[in-house]
Formats: structure tokens, sequence, C-alpha cells
């Protein structure tokens, strides 16, 4: 072989071979004791600031590993030119023992704009504090009008003191923008920020964010901007601008408690302008309004469709425990469902309770909603400003709102519903519910007249509790095991916990009212507790049953 062709397939096999290194990816190792000069290749050759890593482009499969256990000053920002492929995936995360923390000072901690698959793991940001930072931990922005941000990871991460959130899924409005595609958020802390935990911003009139899903992530303590009055601030974990969304198995506790917007308020969790969205085993507790409006567990509010609250425990919450509010948003509500929860002593400040509803308009109602086999107990102590009941509504721009199978329990002078408008059967229908109330005659409040017991309240407001001309209420005892006595906070097993909402022994779940053969609804394959549900009589089922 002639010595030119030797020389030219040698330098081929070099160029396939520098290939395919660089198609596996580079570790970058960056250390308090490393220096900026060296390759930052290994943990001897290692960078020292964050600034360093600012100034390269970040390839597929490439990893960026800051030493545990210490802190980095500065901001991390990634753009456009950095990103991963398929299976390869760019990662930020620690190396060795511990978390590295990210110290941001006043600014944004990690900042991802228009990346596509990322993932950022094993980090702890950190702001200087609500008052004098001005950012978020992690914000992961898309306003790219040529290529949608797929597959960006978050896992493991913390993020405190920022005056806006946590972090953050933020999407441009315009109607060019690609958006992103499969987020996920999980195993994640946000606490003692402003705005709220964990968010998603995005159009409200089109969903550029999708597939985007929060898991077993914590959010608590972030108590809201004092200063400002403009809006509410304070929420734990709030979603606007997806189609299909899933937050499963997350936390939201003491948040909002400086909120100082009287307009409205904060809640645990939460979701605006989302479709095909669901929340699911979660745990909302101790959350605060602030001034006069919501601090509640969970909410479907404007401009949501065919979304799901399901299977969680919402509890010792100042606002209400299940709101379905409509606010005025761009796309309409409708097709909402909140299914088997339970509500423990909601409704602690300003009268709200339970279960809420309210629409702002009869152009903005809440409309074609269904509300069943939930579990409401409220008692009427360490109350501030008002009574709450298991069930409110507020004004009556409600339309085709079912209310059916629930359990409703009133003790110690609550009441069983609060309504400040009459209500007939167009706009909100209650049928097969259980009524028990203990130590209040005047359990109703319909129409600002209080009333003793459901006849009455169904005197002043016929057909309700009716079918087919037949009385469905329930006014027995729902012989729980001992409710009211749900546990205060359950972080590990939040939904294990609740054996005080399991049926005693050799009781049965009152009839209720078949929602397949009266509404056409699918109540689902198991209850509460996980039991499953034949599917013959899925929809006769009480509201928590064994």
């Amino acid at each position: 072989m002639n010595r030119l062709l030797l020389s030219l397939l040698t330098t081929i096999a070099l160029q396939v071979t520098g290939h395919a290194q660089k198609g596996a990816g580079q570790s970058y190792f960056v250390s308090p004791t490393g220096n900026d000069a060296n390759t930052g290749t290994s943990k001897a050759q290692a960078w020292q600031t964050i600034n360093k890593v600012n100034g390269i482009t970040l390839h597929a499969g490439d990893r960026v590993l800051f030493e545990g256990g210490k802190t980095f000053a500065g901001s991390l920002v990634l753009d456009s030119l950095d990103g991963g492929l398929p299976g390869k995936p760019v990662v930020i995360s620690s190396y060795g023992s511990g978390m590295a923390v990210i110290d941001a000072g006043n600014a944004n901690g990690i900042t991802s704009a228009d990346c596509a698959y990322l993932k950022i793991a094993r980090l702890q940001v950190k702001g200087s504090g609500v008052e004098s930072n001005t950012g978020t931990g992690i914000l992961l922005s898309a306003n790219s009008v040529n290529k949608t941000c797929k597959v960006i990871v978050v896992d493991g991460c913390i993020a405190e003191g920022f005056h806006n959130f946590g972090i953050l899924i933020s999407c441009g409005e315009a109607d060019a923008v690609k958006g992103m595609d499969r987020v996920t958020i999980s195993n994640c802390v946000a606490t003692a920020n402003g705005e709220g935990g964990i968010s998603s911003i995005g159009s409200q009139t089109a969903f550029h964010l999708k597939h985007i899903r929060i898991t077993h992530c914590r959010a608590f303590l972030n108590k809201g901007i004092p200063e400002k009055t403009d809006g509410h601030s304070g929420n734990g974990i709030v979603m606007s601008g997806v189609r299909h969304l899933l937050v499963d198995s997350c936390l939201a506790y003491e948040n909002g408690a400086l909120n100082n917007c009287s307009a409205g308020g904060p809640v645990g969790i939460w979701i605006w302008v989302c479709q095909d969205a669901v929340i699911e085993h979660c745990e909302s507790h101790h959350n605060h309004a602030g001034l006069n409006k919501d601090g509640g567990g969970f909410d479907i509010d404007g401009g949501c469709s065919n979304c799901t609250i399901q299977y969680n425990y919402s509890h010792d919450n100042e606002g209400a425990g299940y709101l379905l509010a409509e606010y005025g948003a761009g796309l309409p509500f409708a097709n909402n469902t909140i299914r088997f929860n339970i509500s423990q002593n909601d409704g602690r400040k300003n009268g709200y309770g339970g279960i809420a509803f309210w629409g702002v308009s009869d152009a903005f109602k809440v409309t074609n909603t269904y509300v069943y086999n939930n579990t409401v107990f409220v008692n009427g102590k360490n109350l501030v400003n008002g009574r709450p009941a298991a069930v409110m509504t507020m004004g009556n721009q409600l339309s085709h709102v079912l209310v059916a199978n629930n359990v409703f329990i009133a003790a110690g002078g609550a009441r069983l519903l609060n309504s400040d408008t009459p209500l007939d059967t167009a706009v909100i229908y209650f049928a097969g519910n259980n009524y028990y109330s203990t130590g209040n005659p005047n359990a109703f409040n319909y129409n600002n007249t209080l009333l003793q017991g459901v006849a009455e309240w169904q005197a002043a407001s016929p057909m309700q509790e009716t079918v087919q001309g037949r009385n469905v209420a329930v006014l027995a005892s729902p012989c729980y095991a001992q409710a009211g006595f749900g546990p205060l906070a359950n972080y590990l097993q939040p939904l294990a916990g609740l054996a005080a909402y399991r049926l005693q022994p050799g009781k049965k779940p009152a009839a209720g009212i078949g929602l397949a053969t009266l509404f056409g609804i699918d109540t689902g394959k198991h209850d509460f507790f996980g039991t499953p549900l034949a599917k013959q009589n899925r929809n006769k089922a009480g509201a928590v049953v064994e």
C-alpha cells in the first residue's frame, strides 16, 4: 500500500474515531479547587466557575458535574445551541457526595432557553430571598418558532429563596412558537419562594406546552410577595397553558401566608387554561389565603376542559378544599371532574368549605362539571371570618353541574350548604348525596336563608335530590371509622394513612344513583383506597368504599 493511501486511511480513521467519541459525550467537572485554565475533563483537571461552563457549547451526551456539597456563585445559562439528541441528553448534575449548590444571589439559578433533550438533576439552586432576588430558581423557557423543546427532565433538585418561582416552565404566547413537549419535574422541592413553588405559564388561547408531568414533588412555605397587590402570590403548584398534564403524588402545604392581593388568593395545587389534565394522589394542607380570597387545597380554574382531580386529600386549608372557578378565560370551562377525594376541615377562613363553585358572569360560567363520590368533613372550630360548609356556591353562574353520590358531614356548627342565590337543577343538580349533620339544626344556608334539614331545602328548591320523582337523598350516618380524625400531615404515604375514612367493619356504603345509566358517566376502575369497582357497579358506589 503506498504511503499516500495509508496516510489518507489513517486520517479517515482518526476522524471516525473522533466523531464516535464526540457522539458518546464528554464529561466536564467543576470544583472550587479547580482552575478555568484546565481541560475540565477529569476531577483532577476540573474547572472552577459557572462562567466557564456558560462559555462552552454542550452537545449530545455531554455532562457538566459540579462537586457535591460545594457552593458555586452565579447563574448557569444554557441556550438554543446547547442540547442533546434522543437517548443522549445533556446532563447537568453533581458528582461525589451530596448536592452541589448554585448560589444565584439576586438572579436566576439555572436558565434553559430553547434547549431540547436536557436533564438537570441533583442540584440545589439558591436565591438571596424573596425581597432581594429578582428571578426564578430553574427556568425552562421556549420562544423558538423553529424547533420544539423536547424531553426535558428536572429530577431531585431543590429550589429556594427566589422572588418568582422555584421551578418555572415558560412558553411564548405567539401563535408561531413551537413550545415544549414532554417535560418532567420529579422528586423536587420548591420552598421559600415568592410567586410560588412549581409553575408553568403559556398562551391563554392555545397549548404550546404538551405532555408535562409533575411527580413526587413538594412545594411548601412559598409565602408570597407582600408588596404585590395587583395579583395573587404564594402558590404551591400552579400550572397553565398545558395540554396533557399529570400532577401525581405531590405535596403542597403552608403556602400563601403573605399574599397581599384582595382580588384573589393562592391555592396549594391548581390549574388554569389546561386541557386533559389530571391531578391525583396528592395532599394539600394548611395553605393560606393571606387576605380574603382562596387559600385552598385544589382548584380547576378558568379555561380548563376535560380535567380531573381524583384520589387526593385536602385538609385544614383556609380556602376551599376543591374549587371549581371560571374567571373569564379565553378558552371554555367544560367537562371537568372532581371525584374520589377527601376534604377534612377546609374552609377555615372567609366562609369557604370542602367544595366550592364560582363563575364570574353569565358569559363565563362553570359548565358541564361533575362532582361525585367525594367525602367532605367540616367542623366549626378555629375559624376566621365566616362559617364553612361542605358545599359552597358563590352566585349562580353555573350550568349543568352535577353533584352526586358524595358524603357531606358537618359538625360543631358547620353547615352542609352555603349558597347566596337560588339554585335550580339546570344550574346545579344534587342527587344521591349523603347528608349528615351534628350540632347544627340550621345546616342549610340556602339563598341566604337558614333552613333545617334536607326537607326544608327541597321545599325551597324543588327537584333537588330527586330522580324520576323519587327522593334519593341519604340522611344516615356514613359509618366511617373516625371521620374528622385523618392525619394532620402524612408526607410519605398521604393516602394510606387515611384509615379514618374507611367504613366500619360490616358496614356498606349508601347506594347512591347510577351515574352511567342516568348520565353516561364512567366513574373509573377503583375507589379512593384503590379497591376495584366492579364494572356493573361502578356507578352505584358510595363516596369512599371498601
